[in-house]
């Protein structure tokens, strides 16, 4: 036996309609759910984002930073922080970062919106490593731990 027709189809899909015209969902927001879905990884631990102080207020980001041309944020997975400096240099971006605990041996590497590797290199004795960016954009951060061994850690994606 079929299931009855749901008799608030219509309606919904009347509201539907409306909202897409005069509402409709901005590119971007597109963009990030697909991004934050289509390039997740099984075998990598996801970092969450902690702190981010750009979502501080004006006032507030101010007085830590001195300036505007500053990010700071923190991840957490579930074995590992990341702390991540953004300072803008023109269009530019450079990324200082340290890793905690400090692995051994570990590389930090950052992906494009499209998943390619744009930028690697391999952390100090302390988990500290310096990236430069020619520009900005959406990206996101793979750490590989080779000593001691771990699975991947990943940044959850972040326009700078």
């Amino acid at each position: 036996m079929s299931e009855p027709a749901d008799p608030d189809a219509q309606l919904f899909d009347e509201l539907r309609s409306v909202l897409n015209r005069v509402d409709p969902t901005p590119p971007e927001v597109t963009e990030f759910a697909k991004a934050a879905l289509g390039w997740r990884r099984l075998d990598a631990d996801l970092a969450e984002l902690l702190a981010d102080s750009a979502l501080e207020t004006e006032s507030t980001a101010l007085t830590r930073s001195g300036g505007a041309s500053t990010r700071w944020l923190t991840f957490r997975g579930a074995d590992l922080a990341i702390d991540v400096e953004v300072n803008a240099e023109g269009t530019a971006r450079a990324l200082l970062g340290q890793l905690a605990p400090a692995p051994v041996a570990a590389t930090v590497e950052v992906q494009s919106a499209d998943g390619t590797v744009v930028a690697s290199v391999a952390t100090d004795a302390l988990g500290r490593f310096r990236i430069r960016l020619d520009s900005g954009g959406r990206v996101r951060l793979r750490v590989l731990r080779t000593d001691p061994p771990g699975p991947p850690v990943e940044t959850s994606w972040l326009s700078i």
